[in-house]
């Protein structure tokens, strides 16, 4: 009784074997980066947040008719900051916060477009996977900032406490892009 031996031409060698496994894999590869560039063509790739609201899969014309839909509704909703049962609020517009709608939506449309391919690429990736957020551009005026933290100073001053100026500018910044809205505490020494 004879046992059936593979035939020598219908076996491969390790290396026809690695080939076409790598070969498979770049294929699948191109493959992937021939959907992503077609499903992202001249729109902002899914993933992008600006401080924190969803423009994935937006044109720039959409994106900027978006942002300064967005920018004017944060502009004129009040911001409110507390300590010690005390309650400070300012409206966006009274520190002169003036959102830059434009300039963030070219950052946000530039996200997997710009430097070198192999840093596109991985911006891409992480556009997908984790997100990307992007911050808006513009931002209050300083002057009118400082303004309004002397005054709440003075406030806490007479309490015997001390504003922490740095941190509480911060904590502006913040709080005047983020929606919905929240209070922030006021940090004090």
């Amino acid at each position: 009784m004879q046992v059936a031996q593979p035939s020598a031409s219908r076996s491969l060698s390790v290396s026809t074997k690695t080939f076409l496994i790598a070969g498979t894999l770049l294929g699948g590869l191109v493959f992937l980066l021939i959907v992503e560039f077609g499903v992202n063509a001249g729109r902002v790739h899914y993933g992008v947040t600006v401080a924190g609201h969803d423009v994935g899969g937006l044109t720039i014309t959409e994106l900027q008719d978006e942002l300064t839909e967005r920018g004017d509704m944060l502009r004129s909703i009040p911001v409110c900051f507390e300590r010690d049962l005390i309650e400070l609020c300012l409206n966006p517009e009274e520190i002169g916060w003036r959102p830059e709608p434009r300039a963030t939506a070219d950052v946000a449309y530039d996200v997997g477009r710009v430097g070198s391919l192999w840093d596109a690429l991985s911006e891409r990736a992480t556009a997908w996977v984790d997100g990307v957020n992007v911050q808006w551009e513009g931002g209050p005026n300083a002057g009118r900032v400082s303004n309004v933290l002397n005054r709440w100073e003075r406030i806490f001053a007479v309490r015997g406490k001390e504003l922490r100026r740095g941190l509480m500018r911060y904590r502006i910044r913040r709080a005047i892009v983020t929606h919905p809205r929240e209070t922030f505490r006021i940090p004090l020494r």
